[in-house]
């Protein structure tokens, strides 16, 4: 769908320097170093021509949730870990605070968050029950948010705990989770891709809905 054929003797732009040169129509241009491009603050991976040698493909996934109740209670930061490691099949890392925020009770140092990043057959294991078993059975769901993305091929969107519960390995072993403290989920889906274009493409071809109505609901 993203392959561009180029004919024969075709030689691509070359994307590997876009600063600007000063042109020295002033003294105090002697000694500056290059210009970024007009427009932007940032440069973002160059785009380059499609073949079968730079297809798209998944590299991993990450999953994290913020768990705000473990301030309170350490039980729903060590309830979070095991959803986290049971869906993921990959060992938890929890993630302390750094800063004092009043307005969340939040204290440096406290341990709040739960993240694991999955690759290969653990990734694809994932995407596999999360499209074939979990999307279809949330009521009402139109799918992942046309605007999600981080312009250099990342995809995130994010499931409630009632979602999280329909995940078999939650679900076959429902009782020993207490459902007050299975937490919701943050994906974030790492492709090769180089634009969110390429790497919705990407998703769409392995199954995952999109919608354009504003914000992915999460039911």
């Amino acid at each position: 769908m993203t392959y561009v054929h180029l004919p024969k003797g075709y030689q691509p732009r070359d994307y590997s320097f876009r600063h600007r040169e000063w042109d020295d129509s002033s003294p105090y241009h002697a000694g500056r170093g290059t210009r970024p491009p007009p427009g932007r603050t940032a440069l973002y991976p160059a785009p380059r021509p499609r073949t079968h040698r730079n297809l798209p493909k998944l590299t991993g996934i990450t999953v994290h949730t913020m768990v705000r109740d473990a301030l309170k209670d350490s039980a729903f930061l060590h309830a979070a870990g095991m959803v986290v490691q049971s869906i993921t099949g990959a060992r938890a890392t929890v993630h302390y605070s750094k800063v004092n925020i009043a307005a969340f009770e939040l204290r440096a140092q406290k341990a709040c968050a739960v993240t694991s990043t999955v690759k290969g057959p653990l990734a694809y294991r994932f995407m596999s029950s999360l499209i074939d078993v979990v999307l279809p059975r949330i009521k009402d769901y139109d799918g992942v948010s046309m605007k999600s993305g981080d312009s250099t091929g990342n995809i995130s969107f994010g499931f409630t705990p009632e979602a999280v519960s329909l995940f078999p390995e939650i679900e076959v072993n429902y009782d020993m989770y207490p459902s007050r403290m299975v937490p919701g989920l943050h994906v974030t889906v790492h492709t090769s891709a180089k634009t969110d274009r390429d790497a919705k493409l990407l998703l769409m071809s392995m199954g995952v809905p999109f919608t354009t109505k504003g914000k992915s609901k999460k039911k």
